[in-house]
């Protein structure tokens, strides 16, 4: 069967209508992109801990900053970052970088991070820490402008040393000998004592030292020497002549005669130690100064310490006169006692 005329104009009618349709279609289309890429959009700028609402038509995030007025600084951090286009509302984040410096491994560097902790820096910084290792301030530290970040370095070894014990001296005292005078009688060997030491190290420097253990190697042995402890001989010179002395005591000295008026009873003419009573005869306490012992007794002269008194003790020298009269005469003094070499 064939299609006659009217059929045909009916099919023409109806493409042409569809080529409108599409042409309408595409038309619509074309103006929605074209408002759509023409419009502006709301955007939240967060930055310095504000919110500024923009409207901008552009779609790069580095765009709207500079239509925004923002300005970066080195290290600042931006979120989306700068290459990074807008779709319909959205925020974008500045985080503003602080100075800091940052000292390890010998070296110091100054730089802006936005942390916002110690540890974060490490981590840009790409900085290893060791378990010993410290960090000051620490890392949970914030930033704060101006701050400085020390990373100080720790190791430890063990060592095994061998130190010197120190021998004793053993010093024993000697009547006998001069003050001064020193004499041997053993030579003092050090011990020796092995170690094991942990050493610590911060940034190279010893910082501590740990006795781990230790073992005595060999013992010391002490020294061992005679000290004096007598007065040295010294000379001296007066009207009578020169006297050899070690010892002088200051002493109240008082003055007595042979006679009953002074001793009594006991005046026979002779001393306690059977001495003849004379002057130079001088009585003293036994246990300050031996009886025999020869003196010399300041403004008096050359004496022996050959009588005892009652009234005689301690620090006292009673001092031997012919006559009642010299005795008073010379009443009581404080003397300088010499006790005079044998």
């Amino acid at each position: 069967m064939t299609s006659g005329p009217c059929y045909r104009q009916e099919r023409a009618s109806v493409f042409v209508e569809r080529r409108r349709e599409i042409a309408l279609v595409s038309c619509c289309v074309v103006l929605l992109v074209t408002g759509l890429a023409g419009a502006a959009r709301e955007i939240r700028i967060i930055v310095d801990n504000e919110v500024v609402v923009v409207k901008a038509p552009a779609l790069r995030v580095e765009d709207i900053l500079k239509q925004a007025g923002v300005e970066l600084q080195d290290g600042d951090k931006v979120t989306p970052s700068l290459s990074e286009r807008m779709r319909g509302k959205g925020t974008i984040t500045v985080t503003r970088a602080v100075p800091i410096s940052l000292s390890v491994d010998g070296s110091s560097v100054e730089f802006r991070s936005t942390g916002p902790m110690v540890k974060h820096v490490l981590a840009e910084s790409e900085i290893l820490l060791r378990p010993e290792d410290k960090v000051n301030p620490g890392m949970e530290s914030g930033l704060t402008p101006g701050m400085s970040i020390k990373v100080t370095r720790v190791t430890s070894e063990v060592i095994v040393r061998q130190v010197r014990i120190p021998y004793r001296t053993e010093e024993r005292p000697d009547l006998g000998m001069d003050r001064g005078e020193i004499r041997v009688l053993r030579s003092g060997v050090e011990g020796l004592r092995e170690q094991e030491v942990r050493i610590t190290y911060e940034d190279g420097k010893v910082v501590n030292e740990t006795v781990i253990s230790g073992k005595v190697l060999r013992e010391p042995v002490s020294k061992v020497m005679r000290v004096g402890t007598r007065n040295p001989v010294r000379t001296l010179l007066t009207s009578r002549g020169s006297f050899r002395y070690r010892e002088v005591k200051t002493m109240v000295a008082t003055a007595y005669e042979p006679g009953p008026t002074s001793c009594g009873k006991w005046a026979d003419g002779y001393t306690a130690i059977g001495l003849k009573a004379v002057p130079g005869i001088v009585a003293v306490d036994p246990k300050v100064i031996p009886l025999r012992t020869k003196l010399y007794v300041e403004g008096y002269g050359p004496a022996i310490a050959g009588d005892v008194g009652g009234a005689i003790k301690g620090n006292r020298i009673d001092l031997l006169f012919e006559t009642v009269e010299e005795a008073l005469r010379y009443g009581k003094r404080t003397v300088k006692v010499y006790i005079l070499e044998p």
